[in-house]
């Protein structure tokens, strides 16, 4: 091998290993920035159900910084910021930025109505759970039968 071979070799070499650590930092930080948007978006999420607590406030309180990038969000937080801090009624702008971040997070909603997001899920009220059926009757269910098959992943298990 002559000279001029190998420092092509060596080149070719080196370059691709650039490369190939330049790509992998960019998706690195992709996946980071996405993954701290939805960590984000959970937070705020799953603390719907006490709009005046602690972890709703902090969870509200971070999105102007993690979805700075995101036009869709900031203005919808900036329009329920305003009916909030002016005491007006901002259930309309609670929808709307929920939505925004579904999108930011590209998380499809369209099979929810907007109860879904404005009715939180919450069982407990005064820290003791309540019964879903009526008082006094009881649900009927079916057997559970431990010859039960599932029929493979569903299409979130895909």
């Amino acid at each position: 091998m002559n000279t001029t071979a190998i420092i092509v070799t060596v080149a070719s070499s080196l370059l691709s290993g650039i490369i190939a650590v330049i790509i992998s930092i960019a998706y690195y930080r992709r996946h980071e920035k996405r993954q701290t948007k939805i960590d984000t978006f959970k937070r705020f999420f799953s603390n719907r159900y006490d709009l005046k607590g602690d972890e709703f406030s902090r969870a509200i309180n971070e999105i102007f910084v993690i979805f700075h990038d995101c036009e869709e969000v900031v203005s919808a937080l900036q329009a329920f910021h305003q009916k909030v801090t002016n005491k007006q009624n901002s259930e309309d702008e609670l929808l709307k930025l929920h939505k925004a971040m579904c999108k930011g997070v590209n998380i499809s909603f369209d099979k929810f109505n907007d109860s879904f997001f404005l009715r939180p899920f919450n069982t407990r009220v005064n820290g003791m759970a309540q019964p879903i059926a009526e008082p006094g009757r009881r649900e009927k269910t079916a057997p559970v039968s431990s010859n039960v098959r599932q029929k493979g992943p569903t299409k979130c298990g895909r």
